[in-house]
């Protein structure tokens, strides 16, 4: 076994590893890891350490929820024309302070 096919092997072990070792699915990780590395020898230098990284899988999307960005004019001016709550002393606090 050659050096170029080694390569191959653990590369495409290391694809089927980082997609939760899908079963019957070797033929497809070995032509992606050959594709990979037939790409890495004809590419010009450098271009290893871009192949080399692993690929993220694109993160869930949250459901949509109204932000303030989207609230609309009316819930904005009704939220501004409402005074702020008052602050009560509460009894006890107010026996306890003392002055010196």
């Amino acid at each position: 076994m050659d050096h170029f096919e080694t390569s191959i092997r653990e590369r495409a072990y290391a694809l089927w590893e980082r997609d939760g070792r899908a079963p019957g699915r070797d033929e497809h990780y070995w032509l992606l890891a050959e594709r990979e590395l037939r790409t890495v020898t004809e590419a010009p230098a450098g271009a290893e350490d871009i192949l080399a990284k692993p690929v993220r899988k694109p993160a869930a999307r949250k459901p949509a929820t109204k932000s303030a960005a989207a609230k609309t004019v009316a819930e904005v001016a009704g939220a501004l024309a409402k005074p702020a709550p008052r602050r009560r002393r509460a009894a006890a606090a107010a026996e306890t302070i003392t002055t010196h």
